[in-house]
């Protein structure tokens, strides 16, 4: 007697958990979830306007189009705040220790305290440069362009001190391929509004995450 598949509960291709598992097609990598590589979908009107959103004019600029990834610039502006307060530090230091040199019997270059802050100064600079190689490199993970519909929206607040809290939002995406998942994406504070239930648009998701999500006008 044939026995029953077990579900599955994780893409074989990249690992994400599965929303739907019941869907034949992974919401994260595209890839087809059977053997067969057959992709049907039920055809409802939701999925057709989606569908129909790639005629749209605007289309094949916003699938060339290339956001940046929320994520990675605040970890280069965390960077380069972290190089400032060191450049700075390096810059007072330099100005005493070289002033004081100066006032007394002269500059000595051949003293360690001589070359405190502009070891500092180098250090910043080095702190500098490594953020500009990790807005260089980027996530090497592809990046998908698609129609989407926000189906449901969640979000978790965390907090960092007494005055500070972050909000990573949930959003259950389904796309014009019938495939359906819950992406993650950071806040970007009161001057960035989340989308709502009911959105249309197109999503640029690398793997489980939400970089944007764009309207079509």
């Amino acid at each position: 007697m044939a026995t029953e598949a077990p579900t599955r509960t994780h893409c074989p291709n990249c690992g994400a958990k599965l929303k739907r598992p019941d869907l034949s097609l992974c919401a994260y990598c595209a890839m087809p979830l059977n053997m067969g590589g057959k992709t049907d979908a039920p055809r409802d009107e939701t999925l057709q306007r989606l569908q129909r959103m790639r005629e749209h004019a605007n289309f094949p600029a916003a699938q060339a189009y290339r956001p940046i990834d929320p994520r990675l610039e605040a970890r280069i502006a965390n960077i380069r705040n972290r190089a400032g307060v060191t450049a700075l530090t390096g810059l007072l230091l330099t100005l005493v220790i070289l002033g004081a040199q100066f006032v007394g019997d002269g500059i000595d270059t051949a003293s360690p305290l001589t070359w405190i802050g502009p070891a500092i100064l180098a250090g910043a600079a080095l702190v500098v440069a490594s953020a500009k190689l990790l807005a260089g490199s980027g996530d090497q993970r592809p990046l998908l362009v698609r129609p989407a519909i926000v189906v449901e929206r969640r979000s978790e607040t965390s907090e960092h001190g007494i005055y500070s809290a972050q909000t990573l939002y949930y959003f259950t995406l389904r796309f014009d391929d019938g495939s359906e998942g819950e992406f993650r994406w950071p806040g970007q504070g009161m001057a960035n509004e989340p989308m709502v239930n009911g959105q249309v648009g197109v999503a640029y998701t690398r793997g489980e995450d939400l970089i944007s999500y764009r309207k079509l006008t």
